[in-house]
């Protein structure tokens, strides 16, 4: 039920938008790679193609994500906030509590917000008329908006989640003051906004695709339309398709999952309902005798399989309510409540109930049934019944999926440990990521950042300090184009992504140098690692002082200093080249990273607090660490590993009553052969050991089909990782030992009664 909750819950995604088929999100295609996002595209760009072509385009919507600092009154948020057009609401048919959705902006001035963040600044969800003060980039620049209107909780969907944040307040991009000079949004040469249309209905969206590249080519400036081109992508699915189709992917596995549990779980209804028939056989035997069809007995086994199905179904009901909050945070969603299902969860339930009921009562069914009258009446199972080799054949099954999943949950435990165990080339222990507010990008608000970090250095329990745009999180926004020394070739070009630290990023980090300084004398220059020395030709020790030229008009820039690789993103990727600039070089940062030394973590924090907001108390203390920021890039992976280590308990618990079933069965197949070797001296060890021997051929073969299949299905999902283990034959070792001991077990146990019992009642039975 979880599964097929979450399974619809994904499908869903982007349902709920107006006109859902005929919306679309323009991305840049550029023409090399790592010369920018593919997610956002030329400012004027989706205006620009409404304007132009009216008949093809029916509306269009940007906006420009920041993250700042939102007040009212004594009440101070970090949030993130989207600038943008005023046609949110009416393109998109966002639901609203209050405003009217036809005019949801009444003016430039209008500020558009969530219920939830309205209770959070307003104490209330009505809103309408509240001043609230966002403050800017720029030096003693805050705006003011009143809301004009308040949104429901908008679902999560590729909209206003393109890019993964959760924004709470909408202002219109016309007349902000967010960034220093023009607005951003009618620069032909700024590829940093997030841009939407709406198609008119029956127009084709690749038509377009020409038209948008001509658009380009036509206002934008030659370095850009030479160097990307526009592409158009469906709203509708782009959920599904995004990261290579990373949603669809484990829709498929985890609907794949679900239909082996439930096969696993129909075929041990089976094997416990004909390996525990004994008492049920002299039913059948007598209801026969006095004239009852087999039809009759066909229906009552099936009737009496849709029953209990029912009530598994009801307590399976009761415990997905209580494990809604585990399973939603396992999943990362929010999953509906079943009070909350609609006509489809329903109707897909019934199905779901009455076709296990079904299937897992036909074959007893007819088995049972068609027993012969004289063995029936005796509680026997004729000889000729009861598809022994199926059932072995079933149970083998259910060995290897055991062990398959058991052997790709110990890969991936070991691969979750081996990525949080890696030398990253910097230490992310004790690191303090402070959000740095004010957020005023000018000399003098750089210089008020390193007035805070030098008073935050007289605190005993801080180690160090700097101020930054970019933490080793992702691959850095920036781009800088340098061309090699020794190069010939006019097209030689390295495009590096370029991140912003002052001159204490290296000290903070505990990143090793192996040439220069980092901005210790020079902070007009670059510092590059050392994968990016090796792309540009040169060598390590003869790097630092050489003036490199750049894609932008001025001097070129001197090599200050090369630093060794590191990690700065994903382990998913290879260390790549990369630049560091220097803070006063732009006047940029968004976080002041401090270095603790101390084992009390929270009174660190507490006078780190006390400090900031004696600084800044017109802004909230938001901070989080380095190590959790770390955790996050992997949070799929700790998330499939939860989901792997559930699924093995599940299988191996679903292995265990397969056992139950088919050992049953099989005592009560061979009940007088165990009589008579009783009887010819054969002791409850014998016994024992004669199933554990013909048991251990099962397991055996169960494990050599899962082994190929373990291998291939964990180098599949180590492939995603350019930093990844080796596979050994430990974890195949330790699968197969764990499944063999504990089906030893319960097989001991099951057939030690049986090896136990007096031998003449059971000759005398027969």
């Amino acid at each position: 039920m979880i599964i097929g909750v979450y399974v619809l819950h994904q499908q869903r995604v982007n349902s709920e938008l107006n006109n859902v088929n005929n919306q679309y999100f323009l991305k840049s295609i550029y023409k090399q790679k790592d010369l920018g996002l593919d997610l956002v595209s030329i400012s004027p760009l989706a205006k620009a193609v409404k304007d132009e072509y009216p008949a093809l385009v029916k509306n269009y919507y940007r906006y420009n994500p920041v993250t700042n600092v939102v007040s009212a009154g004594d009440k101070h948020f970090k949030e993130d906030i989207a600038i943008g057009d005023t046609t949110l609401v009416t393109m998109y048919g966002f639901p609203l509590l209050y405003g009217d959705k036809n005019r949801a902006f009444i003016n430039n001035n209008s500020a558009v917000i969530t219920e939830s963040f309205a209770m959070k600044l307003f104490d209330t969800k009505n809103a309408i008329g509240k001043t609230l003060s966002i403050q800017t980039t720029v030096a003693a620049v805050t705006d003011d908006y009143t809301v004009s209107a308040v949104l429901k909780d908008i679902p999560y969907n590729s909209v206003t989640n393109l890019i993964d944040d959760k924004y709470s307040v909408y202002i219109p991009t016309t007349g902000s003051r967010f960034f220093a000079g023009n607005d951003p949004s009618l620069s032909w040469d700024n590829t940093n906004q997030v841009s939407f249309i709406e198609l008119n209905p029956g127009v084709n969206a690749q038509s377009l695709v020409p038209l948008l590249n001509g658009l380009l080519k036509k206002n934008s400036s030659d370095f850009v339309w030479k160097n990307l081109s526009a592409g158009i992508v469906p709203v509708k699915d782009y959920y599904l398709n995004d990261h290579d189709s990373a949603v669809k992917k484990m829709i498929f596995i985890l609907s794949l999952i679900a239909m082996f549990i439930l096969l696993m779980v129909v075929i041990n209804f089976v094997n416990i309902t004909i390996g525990c028939s004994g008492y049920r056989l002299k039913e059948i035997g007598l209801r026969k005798t006095f004239g009852s069809a087999r039809k009759q007995l066909i229906l009552q086994f099936i009737i009496e399989s849709l029953i209990l199905t029912s009530i598994a179904a009801i307590i399976s009901i009761a415990l997905y309510q209580i494990s809604l909050p585990v399973f939603s945070q396992v999943l990362n969603t929010s999953l509906l409540s079943f009070w909350q299902f609609g006509f489809t969860e329903y109707s897909l339930l019934f199905l779901l109930v009455v076709s296990i009921g079904a299937l897992a009562g036909i074959y007893p069914a007819f088995v049972l049934s068609s027993a012969n009258l004289i063995y029936a009446v005796k509680g026997k199972i004729s000889g000729s019944k009861g598809g022994l080799t199926l059932k072995r054949a079933l149970l083998v099954v259910q060995f290897s999926l055991a062990v398959l999943v058991f052997i790709c949950t110990l890969n991936l435990s070991k691969q979750v440990s081996y990525i949080f165990n890696k030398d990253l080339g910097y230490n992310k222990d004790q690191l303090l990521v402070v959000t740095a507010f004010p957020k005023q990008w000018d000399s003098a608000g750089v210089l008020k950042m390193e007035t805070e970090k030098q008073s935050l250095l007289q605190l005993p329990h801080v180690k160090s300090a700097s101020l930054v745009f970019d933490l080793p999180e992702s691959i850095p926004f920036g781009r800088i184009v340098l061309f090699p020394p020794k190069s010939s070739r006019a097209n030689d070009q390295l495009n590096l992504p370029i991140a912003i630290a002052d001159e204490d990023y290296a000290k903070t980090f505990g990143i090793q140098m192996k040439a220069g300084s980092f901005f210790s004398s020079n902070k007009s220059g670059i510092v590059l690692n050392e994968m990016a020395v090796k792309q540009l030709g040169l060598e390590t020790e003869n790097t630092v002082g050489q003036k490199i030229e750049t894609g932008a008009a001025g001097a070129p820039l001197t090599i200050t200093g090369v630093m060794k690789d590191f990690n700065f993103s994903s382990l998913q990727d290879k260390i790549g080249p990369i630049g560091y600039a220097h803070v006063s070089s732009n006047n940029t940062y968004r976080y002041l990273v401090v270095k603790l030394n101390t084992t009390d973590i929270a009174n660190s924090i507490q006078d780190i607090k006390t400090k900031w907001k004696s600084f800044a108390p017109n802004a909230p203390f938001d901070y989080t660490f380095m190590d959790e920021k770390f955790a996050s890039l992997y949070k799929s992976e700790l998330q499939l590993q939860t989901a792997a280590n559930i699924a093995t308990v599940l299988n191996v618990i679903i292995v265990l009553l397969g056992i139950i079933g088919i050992v049953a069965f099989m005592l009560n197949k061979r009940n007088k052969e165990i009589a008579v070797r009783k009887v010819l001296g054969a002791n409850a060890g014998n016994i024992i050991g004669l199933f554990l021997k013909e048991y251990a051929g099962l397991i055996i073969i169960a494990n050599i089909i899962a082994w190929p299949l373990a291998y291939m299905f964990t180098e599949k999902l180590l492939q995603s990782f350019a930093y990844r283990i080796a596979q050994n034959i430990l974890p195949y070792l330790a699968a197969f030992i764990f499944i063999s001991l504990i089906a030893f077990t319960l097989i001991a146990v099951q057939c030690f009664k049986t090896a136990i019992a007096n031998p003449v009642k059971s000759l005398r039975s027969e």
